[in-house]
């Protein structure tokens, strides 16, 4: 071989090693960035899943009468709402209003455009409105807390259905066995035509007659309605003793000073929802001397009331409602819930609050049964001087 030749070889021989080196570093310089969009990949992934998690609060969808003959109680119950989660910042939640104008058809809709936006949590209120939300709710696997709805018609068993009020029943014994007590023994009724005064109506009548008192006379009307001198006239002439009025307060006002245009001299009687500054506004010195059943006393020396009370009074220079407290009492249950499963899991929400005993909320101590009833007392209240105050004995 000669001279020429063997540098030839050599420089092959370095050419080669200069290629294997080449393409070994391309190969680990491959490696590399297909290590590094894997790692990118995986960061992307879980800080996509960090900032979703931020952006998606748990929403809580509320169907209140805003407007409507009921608009004062939906306000109220609106702002027992909006203070239980004041400062809530353990748990990230988004509420969601809708209006149900006091009209079933509307909260129906109400609950199914609350579905489009993947609502499974909801309070819903009034007896009406709750009663045809309910079956939905349960086929849905919806949670529903229920305010101001009475009507035994929603009770049911271990289902996605609960409340916050009591059944009729426990309301209307208190009224009735204090009346009667009274001396008060002829009674007549007058009622709303819908299920939750139908509701009141199926409780109370056989109270009083298991208590020895006599129903005298009976008279319903539609909730529409704003004219009751007929119904007033007819139980005039029984000459009753008392009349038990199971209405709500704007409807009480306009009866309250129809039946003093007529001269009715019975005692009237009545229910928590006659509490109303419509009654007072529109039956004005009519209202004198009405005595009505009440469950929560916000000059209660408890320290979570007295708290409660506060804070209300400092937002909105009043005193809170029992519908104030009901709204805050279902919020309050709800986040409970939520804390405890730690998501929007409506099973593992109905199985803790079916287990729910002695809950410290502003109504009282609130367990709940295996219908998700709750059960608490009642005090008599009277208008006095134009005000609601606790009725002296």
């Amino acid at each position: 071989m000669n001279k020429e030749q063997k540098m030839s070889n050599g420089v092959d021989k370095i050419t080669l090693k200069q290629s294997k080196l080449a393409s070994g570093r391309a190969k680990i310089i491959l490696w590399v960035v297909i290590i590094l969009i894997i790692i990118a990949g995986i960061w992307y992934g879980v800080s996509r899943k960090l900032v979703t998690t931020e952006k998606e609060p748990i929403k809580i969808g509320v169907i209140l009468p805003l407007t409507g003959k009921a608009a004062q109680y939906g306000e109220e119950m609106k702002r027992g709402i909006e203070l239980a989660i004041e400062n809530k910042k353990d748990i990230s939640i988004e509420v969601l209003y809708e209006d149900s104008k006091f009209d079933t058809k509307e909260g129906v809709s109400a609950y199914h455009r609350l579905r489009v936006e993947n609502v499974s949590i909801m309070i819903t209120a009034v007896s009406t409105i709750a009663l045809a939300i309910s079956p939905l709710t349960n086929e849905n696997q919806v949670l529903q807390m229920a305010i101001a709805a009475s009507t035994p018609e929603y009770t049911s068993s271990n289902d996605f259905t609960f409340r916050v009020t009591t059944r009729t029943e426990v309301e209307d014994k208190e009224l009735a066995k204090w009346v009667i007590n009274k001396g008060y023994k002829e009674i007549a009724l007058m009622y709303a035509n819908n299920d939750w005064g139908l509701g009141h109506y199926n409780s109370i009548k056989p109270e009083i007659e298991k208590l020895e008192g006599k129903v005298v006379g009976e008279e319903n009307y539609l909730i529409e309605e704003t004219d009751f001198r007929t119904q007033l006239t007819k139980i005039k002439a029984k000459n009753p003793e008392a009349i038990f009025l199971l209405s709500d307060g704007k409807t009480a006002g306009i009866v309250l000073k129809q039946a003093k245009e007529l001269g009715v001299e019975a005692q009237f009687f009545g229910i928590r929802s006659l509490q109303s500054e419509d009654l007072l506004s529109i039956a004005q010195e009519a209202a004198e001397g009405l005595v009505y059943t009440y469950p929560f006393d916000p000059l209660s020396d408890t320290p979570k009331i007295k708290e409660f009370v506060e804070k209300y009074q400092t937002k909105y220079e009043s005193l809170p409602t029992s519908y104030v407290a009901e709204g805050y009492d279902a919020m309050g249950l709800i986040l409970k819930s939520l804390k405890k499963c730690g998501e929007a899991n409506t099973l593992c929400m109905r199985d803790d609050l079916l287990i729910t005993k002695d809950h410290l909320g502003i109504l009282g101590s609130l367990t709940f049964d295996e219908n998700g009833d709750v059960y608490y007392p009642y005090f008599i209240k009277t208008i006095k001087d134009g005000q609601f105050v606790p009725l002296e004995n």
